[in-house]
């Protein structure tokens, strides 16, 4: 969502909520007004005037009481006295410097991920604080701030699934799976990927498959029209399978068509929409046992590896896999930073990601 700044002294315009959500109730439960400014930075933090800020799945989770908000989150719970403001990443122009800054000063274009899960302050609201070491500098001014937010997340996790995986795309030309990839991460993938030259088939709706065939794919199946591991059963077998949806069942339907030695590498998990959810106790203590023996291969035939960097992003990942690749992340609408319009917004997003992540 797009923001038009208009400073205040020691109040701001945030998106925040009073308490959890309810699940599914977000949307209906976000308020939209005024929430006391930050405080001038100290030490080594800055205040950021936020220009642009992005509404993922993520994001809906964090604001819910489920395990991605309430149960795991370490933020104090919200409360009138102390509204949670949503979001995680951002872009925007450097407001002010603690004194103990080295590397930015004020104006600069600068963008960055929030540590959510370490009570750091959100970033839907005209302003937001951060460390100087979490914030990254845009040195190129060919990038949007809106575009900037965009891509963020996306580089940041694809380029953890894809170190986990450069063996296999360094070899030869690999073929590669790409399943859930017309949300922000995967085609952020998609134009990563084009860098090893190989063969890339990209799983989602038909209505999408334009999108992804323009960020790099070579070959599109639309899950909703046939089962694609049914789709996919005579094909010549893949390398890495990069799974955006997550789920035991994906898992299930991608694993025939991995080669022996192949990868299986996820950015969700095998609970499929966790974060939207409250889990019960096998479904938590089932996927962390599983997650422990990631380095493990499944019944010798594949590795399985979960890819969950935590922020920050660091200028190197930004300045690689966004600035110098070019890659930007597709953007289902741009909103003004106006209550309506981010109400549809996050109820249209609510939909997608807490009704099973494809797209």
């Amino acid at each position: 969502m797009a923001a038009e700044i208009v400073p205040s002294a020691d109040k701001m315009k945030a998106v925040y909520v009073n308490e959890w959500s309810a699940i599914g109730a977000v949307a209906d439960s976000i308020s939209f007004g005024e929430v006391p400014s930050p405080a001038a930075p100290k030490k080594a933090d800055v205040l950021v005037s936020v220009k642009a800020a992005s509404i993922s799945g993520d994001d809906v989770g964090l604001m819910q009481d489920t395990f991605a908000g309430g149960t795991a989150s370490a933020t104090p719970k919200p409360s009138a006295a102390k509204p949670l403001v949503g979001g995680m990443d951002y872009a925007g122009v450097v407001l002010a410097v603690g004194p103990d800054c080295k590397k930015l000063k004020v104006g600069d274009r600068v963008c960055g991920i929030m540590k959510r899960y370490e009570a750091q302050a959100g970033t839907w609201a005209e302003k937001t604080t951060a460390p100087e070491k979490d914030v990254c500098k845009i040195e190129d001014d060919s990038i949007s701030f809106v575009d900037a937010a965009a891509v963020t997340m996306g580089v940041f996790v694809d380029q953890a699934m894809i170190k986990l995986a450069l063996k296999k795309l360094s070899s030869g030309s690999p073929r590669c799976l790409v399943i859930g990839a017309s949300g922000a991460l995967g085609t952020v993938l998609l134009q990563l990927l084009k860098k090893y030259k190989g063969h890339v088939t990209a799983i989602c709706s038909g209505k999408n498959a334009e999108t992804v065939r323009s960020m790099g794919a070579d070959e599109v199946i639309d899950y909703t029209t046939q089962p694609f591991g049914e789709q996919l059963a005579t094909a010549e077998k893949y390398a890495v399978v990069f799974d955006l949806v997550g789920g035991t069942e994906v898992q299930s339907e991608a694993a025939p068509l991995i080669e022996r030695g192949g990868m299986y590498i996820t950015a969700v998990g095998r609970v499929k929409g966790w974060q939207f959810r409250k889990l019960t106790t096998c479904e938590f203590m089932g996927a962390l046992c599983y997650m422990m023996r990631a380095g493990c291969d499944c019944c010798g035939k594949y590795t399985w590896a979960f890819a969950g960097p935590y922020p920050p992003l660091t200028a190197e990942i930004w300045k690689e896999t966004a600035l110098e690749s070019g890659a930007r992340a597709a953007i289902a609408e741009e909103v003004p930073f106006a209550e309506a319009p981010i109400r549809e917004a996050y109820a249209a997003q609510a939909h997608t990601t807490q009704g099973g992540g494809w797209s």
